[in-house]
């Protein structure tokens, strides 16, 4: 009687563990099938028309990928990028009208959330949003009122990227671009990597 108890105490406590052991692999499955989703979204950006640059010769620990000579946007063979060793600002050009202004906020978390409220309570301007997807916000803008000038639409995009517990804020300029352009700099933006080192 004591032998048939302990056999039926081993079997229930083995299934308890199978059950368990099962558990873990299906979590292990899923795991692995969302990290490979997230994979092929990344690949699904062409960056042909691209060029890789180095930003950690700039103070910033990252890589990014602007577009050429071949994007058909005014894009110049060689990006400049303006920043003076100890500031807190930098701005990307990669032709006349491509440009990227780029400013360090410190560990504000909140930024992103503060800035695209701004936005969208512009009395100024009547504000749609067109895209809003990883931290990046690209939106149209016209004025919502008739001060003489004829109402035109502009394309803005702004993001933040967190480098090294630094928050970057990554915006146009104000006066807007194309949304050929703005589509560029969406690629650019997405593209962002962070390096081994600020140093390397």
């Amino acid at each position: 009687m004591q032998s048939c108890k302990k056999r039926y105490e081993l079997k229930i406590l083995s299934l308890f563990f199978m059950k368990r052991f099962l558990t873990f692999f299906f979590l292990i499955i899923l795991f692995s099938c969302n990290v490979e989703d997230q994979k092929s979204v990344a690949q699904d950006i062409d960056y042909y028309q691209f060029q890789k640059i180095d930003l950690t010769k700039f103070d910033i620990p990252a890589s990014i990928y602007l577009p050429d000579a071949s994007a058909g946007i005014g894009t110049s063979f060689k990006p400049l990028i303006e920043h003076e060793v100890g500031d807190y600002k930098w701005k990307i050009k990669a032709g006349r009208y491509f440009i990227l202004n780029i400013e360090d906020y410190g560990d504000f978390k909140y930024l992103y959330e503060e800035k695209k409220k701004k936005i969208i309570s512009n009395r100024v301007y009547k504000t749609k949003i067109l895209k809003e997807e990883g931290g990046i916000l690209v939106y149209q803008q016209t004025l919502k009122e008739d001060v003489g000038l004829k109402k035109k639409n502009t394309f803005h995009i702004y993001s933040v990227v967190k480098l090294d517990d630094v928050f970057y804020q990554i915006m146009n300029n104000e006066f807007g671009n194309s949304r050929k352009e703005i589509d560029f700099m969406f690629k650019s933006i997405k593209s962002i990597k962070k390096t081994n080192s600020k140093w390397n």
